[in-house]
């Protein structure tokens, strides 16, 4: 009997460890999955109180699970959106929950490779870690982040079936794998060391992604809205106005859907001025002045070119105001304010915000539209 009991306790000791062992799989636990959801929710609706409260039901539930961090780190992401990289207090911080993440899914891999779940949450923390090393000027750091990236990614597209979520990074890979050599040839002979991508599975990919997915259906939504409006596709519209709709608390994203619809010269709308008054009444400084710049690129859509350049060159001389996210705001107000000159016959001021333009990452298509657009 005594030898009976023996036995049954060492059993049950045994399965204790090879359950405290075994690692809690999120897409197995519906009632975390559902608050997972929720948390991703109101970050993207900029209701950061609802998030921390639900962020604490589900630290009980996923206590050493690799989404629990990243979910901190996109959190301190989305509450200071949009993120000022070079702010190193903030950086620190997302970085701190991003690392975490990393090191509790490379434990999970050393036991198990094929480990789907820490394969994709630390494919989004090693994104987050690049696109914040990319800004801050750490190209080798960053470098070293993208080939991990790189890696993930290429395994996640053989897990699509089995983790929905790698919709994402696999549609991202496949469109612009393509998308860009196209865009940019001198960069093909380089590409040619990546596998051959797929545009129309990548768009279906992202679309996929913005319907179903619980970590990045608005980060897809917005690459959807951008990559249509790249290609002078109408449906960029309606995803513009879709986006505006269905997160109308979250100021960046009604920011970056108004610059989609400025591509149309939309601006005039009645019901985007709503959404023009709403950034310009902001509590925060750098949405007050791209309300500002918004409002005199209305003028300029309706050819109120004087009132424009006052909009324009009052935002211009507050941009101290707003540190290094200025970067978000300087393609857009240097073409213009070039465009204007340019009307003006003032050639000196012209070259002048043609230099600034030219020198941020989109200003030179934004130029050449507006330059389009007086033809």
């Amino acid at each position: 009997m005594l030898r009976t009991l023996y036995i049954s306790l060492l059993f049950l000791f045994l399965l204790s460890k090879s359950t405290a062992q075994t690692p809690k799989m999120l897409w197995e636990n519906d009632d975390a999955l559902n608050i997972a959801s929720g948390v991703m929710d109101a970050y993207y609706h900029w209701n950061f109180e609802k998030a921390d409260s639900l962020l604490v039901r589900f630290e009980v539930m996923m206590p050493n699970h690799p989404s629990l961090f990243l979910l901190k780190s996109l959190g301190i992401y989305w509450e200071n959106a949009p993120f000022d990289y070079h702010n190193d207090g903030a950086v620190d911080k997302m970085f701190k929950e991003a690392d975490y993440c990393i090191s509790i899914s490379e434990s999970r891999l050393s036991k198990n490779k094929n480990d789907k779940e820490a394969i994709y949450f630390m494919l989004l923390a090693k994104s987050i870690k690049a696109r914040a090393y990319n800004f801050r000027g750490a190209t080798w750091k960053a470098v070293s982040e993208a080939k991990s990236v790189y890696s993930l990614t290429r395994k996640g597209m053989e897990m699509t079936e089995d983790l929905p979520e790698f919709n994402f990074s696999s549609g991202i890979y496949n469109y612009y794998r393509e998308y860009y050599p196209e865009k940019h040839p001198i960069y093909k002979p380089f590409l040619t060391f990546f596998p051959s991508g797929n545009k129309l599975l990548g768009i279906e990919q992202i679309t996929f992604t913005k319907n179903h997915s619980i970590f990045a259906s608005a980060e897809a939504h917005k690459y959807l809205m951008w990559i249509y409006t790249h290609t002078k596709d109408d449906l960029s519209i309606l995803l513009a106005r879709d986006m505006i709709s269905r997160y109308n608390k979250n100021e960046w994203l009604i920011y970056e859907s108004l610059l989609v619809l400025s591509e149309y010269d939309m601006l005039s709308d009645s019901v985007f001025k709503l959404e023009l008054d709403k950034l310009s009444n902001s509590k925060h400084s750098f949405f007050v002045l791209s309300g500002k710049m918004l409002n005199g690129m209305r003028d300029y859509e309706n050819q109120k070119f004087e009132q424009a350049k006052e909009f324009l060159l009052a935002t211009e001389n507050n941009l101290s105001k707003i540190s290094t996210r200025k970067i978000y705001l300087e393609p857009y107000l240097y073409s213009y304010l070039k465009s204007i000159y340019e009307l003006e016959g003032n050639q000196k001021l012209m070259q002048k915000y043609q230099k600034k333009a030219s020198s941020t990452v989109y200003g030179e298509a934004i130029m050449q539209r507006l330059q389009a657009s007086r033809q």
